[in-house]
């Protein structure tokens, strides 16, 4: 199997900034920076991120908010915070075996077996769901159990091209990308083709049997940019599992039976302390995450006084202006883009 994949992959690979060079440093960035996220979105920001942290001695020596800057806008704020503790774990090499590899924090059973087969060609394969579907195609697999992973794992694994395992793990994700999609395939193209049970029996796409799509909460949330002679307000989010360091205007969820006024002057009181009354409704914002939604009202407040803020979060009051210097989520662009408009 190998043979015909790598003869398809040599003439067909995708030229990637990360393939240029097998440094190992520079294949955990970029496969952290690949996790849930777009090869297309991912290159401009791993273009950045080598430009300022061309070695892991320059990202060992940085400091959090500048490299938190650098991933701004990619979004899973829990990797880079994972790779910035991970880095400071690396004593001098970057380490070259499964089992150092699995300790560092944001690095599980994939990325450590897709590290070690492309940077120190072991014969390991990194399996995931673009790798595990096609398993399940040429298996002819249609259900997701232990039994049958532990089948296509085996597989891929028995496969592996031992001369080339880095190779052969980027032509299978190649593959994944190109003609072995989730929901459309290129199967005519396909080197596999002949080995394939899915496309034996004419339906590809239904192997393995997709997963019903839940659907994700929406949360109303009432957000406000505070004014006081000139500068805004913002707080940094600290100690989170989510979006921690970024820096965002203060407010919160709406609870139930209460107005979205309302609920901008409670959230204002209990983050800064601070007293609001008015607020001036500036416009709603739709924003995804991953597993929810929030239905963002955006308003404009004018604290007569500050003499009272209190903030549990570390907070700045700073030129509207500079606001692009402090890593925002992108829900906080969203807003800038209609500060904009009515400025």
């Amino acid at each position: 199997m190998h043979n015909e994949l790598l003869n398809w992959f040599y003439l067909n690979k995708r030229d990637l900034p990360w393939r240029h060079g097998r440094s190992p440093y520079r294949i955990w960035v970029s496969e952290i920076m690949l996790q849930q996220t777009q090869v297309k979105t991912v290159i401009p920001y791993y273009k950045k991120w080598i430009k300022k942290y061309p070695t892991l001695n320059s990202f060992k020596e940085s400091k959090f908010d500048d490299v938190i800057k650098v991933w701004e806008g990619l979004g899973y704020y829990s990797r880079c915070k994972n790779m910035f503790n991970a880095a400071k774990l690396i004593k001098s090499s970057f380490p070259n075996n499964y089992d150092d590899l699995i300790k560092l924090p944001g690095i599980g059973d994939y990325t450590a077996k897709t590290i070690l087969a492309i940077a120190f060609k072991k014969n390991l394969v990194g399996i995931d769901t673009n790798l595990e579907r096609i398993g399940y195609r040429i298996l002819g697999l249609k259900t997701k159990t232990k039994r049958n992973q532990k089948r296509v794992i085996r597989f891929l694994e028995e496969n592996q091209c031992t001369k080339n395992p880095g190779d052969y793990n980027e032509a299978l994700m190649d593959l994944g990308s190109s003609l072995c999609k989730a929901s459309i395939t290129h199967c005519n193209e396909c080197p596999l083709k002949n080995i394939c049970k899915a496309y034996a029996r004419s339906s590809p796409t239904s192997y393995p049997t997709p997963k019903a799509s839940k659907k994700i909460p929406i949360y109303d949330v009432a957000i406000s940019v505070i004014e006081y002679q000139n500068k805004v307000l913002i707080t940094k989010r600290q100690n989170t599992k989510f979006l921690s360091g970024l820096w965002e205007f203060p407010g919160g969820k709406i609870e139930k039976n209460e107005t979205a006024v309302d609920a901008i002057i409670r959230e204002v009181k209990e983050e800064t302390n601070l007293t609001i009354s008015n607020p001036v409704f500036l416009g709603n914002i739709t924003h995804k995450y991953s597993h929810f939604g929030v239905n963002i009202s955006l308003f404009k407040s004018f604290p007569k006084s500050i003499k009272t803020l209190n903030s549990y979060r570390e907070h700045r009051w700073i030129k509207l202006k500079d606001i692009l210097n402090f890593p925002l989520p992108k829900a906080n662009h969203k807003m800038l883009d209609i500060l904009k408009k009515l400025n």
